[in-house]
């Protein structure tokens, strides 16, 4: 089944100037490591453990390894990079690395009140039962660096509960507060476990500018339907718009048309039906095209596939053998213990593997299944 994620609400249109991002070093890719960003608070331990592939505490090439460094969020394979929270000993925070984007060219446009942006972002919190959490904000800052209006702020992000280790999309639209002349985009993590690692990573972040249309856009939510995804969104002042183009993405950064549905009403509804198992997220977004070809973009809504393999082991807790079912396609199973040391490896064609344990001591364990796009976790313990 598909569960919402975020219903975004309350979204004035924006014609769509350019798709560039104004972030720089938007994935943590670029080196040197670090480029475009300040520390402002780091983590007071070196970060000593491996990969060391870090840079000053905040960024790093993770090694897959599901209870500690899971893959980056871009690639999901080796090699790619995440903002990486910093190391400390103690119970601190919070650390903060940031960016400022100078925003004064559009300044005579802001003030009068025809610009507004869009922020996006990923956050994982893979550390079980740790409550180590990272959140977002966004602050509009006038040439004097003070914050005009609300900053947008995420919730704080962790594992504490073991709810959901995968990355978590967060996204914001607003208007620019007259004024604005800075768009500083701040991460922040705070530490309350006390081992050196802060396992919180940020990955993926943008910001896009829009220039607002005569068109509200007073809700759009996505919601599950057992197999189906239903899109409904809710407008008002359809000032000479001729269609709706809806999108999807199975990143949230490259996306294509799906329906076009003409203008007219001031509520809508789409059931996208091809959603069976092709992407671990799906994100949609509306683009609003008025009689004179100009367009403007929606925020974006994000779902959750939990149709994608799930793993199934029995026994567990488990002595001997293991049975794991779920797979519904050739790939590798790979067995870590509590420490993130992988112990266990095997390549699977069949929905359900048994897996001998018996020469692995008792304890807590991470089973993780890769079919080469997707991966899929399970605790086990041995008893």
């Amino acid at each position: 089944m598909l569960k919402i994620l975020h219903a975004l609400l309350c979204v004035i249109g924006t014609l769509s100037v350019s798709a560039q991002n104004l972030i720089v070093n938007s994935d943590a890719e670029s080196l040197p490591r670090g480029t475009g960003w300040i520390i402002v608070t780091a983590g007071a331990t070196t970060c000593a453990v491996a990969p060391t592939n870090s840079y000053s505490n905040w960024t790093m090439i993770p090694d897959g390894n599901p209870a500690l460094y899971p893959f980056d969020h871009t690639s999901g394979m080796a090699g790619g990079t995440t903002f990486f929270s910093g190391c400390s000993v103690a119970n601190q925070g919070p650390f903060e690395l940031k960016q400022d984007i100078n925003v004064a060219t559009d300044a005579a446009n802001i003030d009068l009140g025809k610009i507004q942006y869009t922020f996006s972002g990923y956050i994982q919190t893979p550390a079980n039962g740790e409550t180590d959490q990272g959140r977002f904000i966004v602050d509009y800052l006038d040439a004097s660096n003070v914050i005009l209006g609300t900053s947008y702020t995420s919730s704080w992000q962790s594992n504490a509960l073991a709810l959901d280790p995968s990355w978590i999309f967060y996204s914001n639209t607003r208007k620019a507060p007259t004024g604005t002349r800075k768009i500083s985009i701040r991460l922040q993590t705070q530490l309350f476990t006390n081992t050196p690692e802060i396992n919180v990573y940020f990955d993926d972040i943008a910001i896009f500018k829009g220039i607002v249309l005569p068109v509200t856009l007073l809700s759009f939510i996505g919601n599950a339907d057992g197999n189906n995804v239903n899109i409904n969104w809710k407008t008002t002042a359809e000032l000479n718009l001729v269609n709706y183009q809806l999108e999807r993405s199975n990143n949230g950064t490259s996306f294509t048309t799906i329906a076009t549905i003409p203008a007219g009403k001031n509520y809508y509804t789409y059931i996208d039906k091809n959603t069976r198992g092709n992407s671990d997220n799906y994100f949609y977004r509306l683009k609003m095209v008025d009689i004179d070809g100009k367009f403007s973009y929606s925020n974006i809504v994000s779902v959750k596939n939990s149709l994608q393999q799930t793993l199934k082991l029995s026994p567990n807790p488990a002595k001997n053998i293991v049975s794991i079912q779920g797979l519904t396609q050739p790939g590798v199973l790979t067995i870590f213990n509590s420490s993130g040391k992988q112990v266990l490896s095997i390549r699977t064609r069949t929905n359900t593997a048994s897996v001998n344990i018996s020469t692995l001591a008792s304890g807590l364990y991470y089973v993780r299944f890769n079919d080469g796009k997707n991966f899929s976790y399970q605790k086990l313990v041995i008893e």
